[in-house]
């Protein structure tokens, strides 16, 4: 599945780069995060999680893939809820704006029987991360 969009922020470029740079306070965007740890370039996260009736922990482990002036790219791979999910996002920063495209892969049971839910259970999760992004952003 491809995810895409923008924000529109009150903020330089540089500004919004040095937010997102900091994957810890980020990382406090994304619904249902437990816990994030640094271990070496990479980032272990576990939380919980939801789809329609399948709900459950995971582990992921996400890192940055390539930093830019204008944006990063990162991967994030996960499992729990008997499921794999595998992400490439690409994030591009301008000046007052945050646009992203992400290449989201399921596999397990969160394919097959929340299938036709996944659709718009990521775009609610991306609408908060992306809410909770601009109001940090805005802050600054």
């Amino acid at each position: 599945m491809k995810y895409q969009g923008s924000v529109e922020v009150k903020a330089n470029k540089s500004e919004i780069m040095n937010i997102l740079q900091n994957l810890e306070d980020v990382a406090k965007c994304f619904p249902g995060i437990k816990e994030i740890k640094k271990e070496g370039d990479e980032y272990k996260v576990t939380g919980s999680t939801g789809i329609g009736f399948i709900k459950g922990d995971y582990k992921a482990t996400v890192k940055f893939t390539e930093m830019r002036d204008n944006g990063f790219s990162l991967t994030a791979k996960g499992t729990g809820l008997n499921s794999n999910v595998d992400i490439l996002a690409n994030v591009i920063v301008e000046d007052n704006k945050i646009a992203y495209e992400a290449d989201v892969k399921v596999s397990g049971i969160l394919a097959s029987v929340g299938g036709r839910l996944m659709e718009p259970a990521m775009n609610k999760i991306i609408g908060e991360l992306f809410d909770c992004l601009k109001q940090r952003v805005d802050k600054k």
